[in-house]
């Protein structure tokens, strides 16, 4: 990929470079305005000091203005702690406000690396989204949060570490009309917190705060209004493992989706097996939720921690004949968090079993292989939103083949599971059209 680097950039105002350590003084106000840069051909502001006075600012400050993904501060950082802050600014104009943006190594990364930072306000709609950024779902289930998302995004891209840092970050914001209060916005500004986009798992994640899954706490005058300085969400700590590029604020009560470490399902006999792992324990009641399309759910049962588990399992015992779709949920706290949705096919048993339901005969033909004598099987006709229709026990008069014939009449027409479950607990499950 080209890269432009910009190592020196007008200044207006009052600037000067400080040669002795490579630092760049801003001072009294002056600007640095970035324009051009593109995924093809990034803009680069290189700091080659990797002390946090790389960037000094002076009497009344200085402004960096970045304004797009690509017009990137590029700070040869290294394997230095201390407070390392880019005096973002959001513009010039009657709306600008100074939004310094802080990244503070807790533990030194690995490597002779760098971190990249950039920041730029999107439309109302928070359009565009940073390119690893693939969706905007809220954690409530709606396809997009776009009201409880402040409209601006960070970019802060640690490279070249053998091991990334861990963080705290602090981001400014701008609390006015056009990125916070906007028609298009109901989020509450004392509010948020700081969640990233983990494109290796195409989620938005924030797991230190609750079970909220957003980072760090609001400061500042949008907190409290007896408060100077400027707005800000502060104490975003980070692991390195954690250490991702794309970041926005979130109103706490709205947040993208809840994250697990993993969560999937496999097949046992013909039961399903749900598997799910959270990073931290930060609820005590876990629902879950089935659908025949992966979008209309009920709740088909619950788990609950009691000792501080982080590995959680649910069998379902009655899966659908083709796909079933899970997800699970949260509403501890009076905010309904939805983790991402799974499918799971058919674990149908490949015991010789056929059920079928002949055209227009309102019955249902059961011919099964008995183990023993007078072996019981367990008949349920379950419908499309699992509600239970019909239930009744098979007994088989011989080992071997027998048949049974269920009478139908009184039942809705419609597309029914069949589910027979035998002595031994190994099912089959058909699908059939009454």
């Amino acid at each position: 990929m080209k890269k432009a680097f910009l190592h020196i950039i007008l200044l207006y105002a009052t600037t000067s470079l400080l040669a002795q350590n490579n630092a760049l003084i801003l001072n009294n106000d002056p600007y640095v305005v970035f324009n051009g840069g593109s995924s093809a051909t990034p803009i680069y502001m290189v700091i080659n000091q990797p002390h946090q006075n790389g960037i000094i600012t002076q009497g009344t400050g200085g402004n960096i203005i970045s304004e797009d993904e690509y017009n990137y501060v590029k700070w040869n950082i290294g394997t230095s702690t201390g407070n390392f802050t880019v005096p973002f600014t959001t513009g010039v104009g009657t709306t600008e406000a100074k939004i310094p943006l802080t990244v503070t190594p807790t533990t030194a990364g690995v490597g002779a690396g760098d971190i990249l930072f950039s920041t730029y306000e999107s439309d109302d709609d928070n359009l565009p989204w940073p390119t690893d950024v693939t969706h905007f779902m809220s954690s409530t289930g709606n396809i997009d949060n776009k009201a409880w998302v402040v409209d601006r995004f960070w970019i802060i891209d640690a490279e070249n570490y053998s091991t990334r840092p861990a963080v705290s970050l602090n981001f400014g914001f701008n609390n006015d009309a056009t990125e916070v209060g906007t028609a298009a916005n109901t989020l509450n500004p004392a509010n948020l917190g700081a969640q990233r986009f983990n494109n290796t798992n195409n989620r938005w994640e924030g797991s230190h705060s609750g079970s909220y899954g957003i980072w760090g706490n609001t400061a500042g005058p949008a907190a409290n209004p007896s408060t100077a300085g400027n707005n800000r969400v502060e104490n975003v700590n980070i692991l390195a493992s954690e250490f991702y590029r794309s970041w926005t604020l979130t109103d706490y009560d709205h947040p993208l989706p809840l994250s697990l470490v993993y969560f999937k399902g496999d097949c046992n006999n013909s039961d399903i097996i749900l598997e799910w792992e959270i990073q931290t324990q930060n609820t005590t009641n876990y629902i879950v939720q089935k659908s025949t399309d992966g979008v209309n759910f009920f709740t088909i049962g619950n788990v609950n921690s009691y000792n501080g588990e982080t590995q959680f399992q649910f069998i379902d015992r009655n899966p659908y004949i083709d796909i079933s779709y899970y997800r699970i949920l949260t509403n501890e706290t009076n905010v309904e968090l939805y983790s991402s949705i799974i499918s799971v096919s058919s674990c149908e048993s490949e015991s010789s079993t056929y059920i079928f339901s002949p055209l227009n005969s309102n019955t249902i033909h059961i011919e099964l292989n008995a183990q023993t004598n007078n072996s019981i099987h367990s008949f349920n006709l379950i419908d499309m939103s699992g509600k239970l229709i019909q239930q009744e026990s098979l007994i088989s008069s011989n080992k071997g083949q027998n048949q049974f014939i269920i009478n139908s009449t009184n039942i809705a027409t419609g597309i029914y599971n069949v589910i027979l479950t035998d002595d031994n607990g190994n099912k089959t499950v058909k699908k059939i059209i009454l």
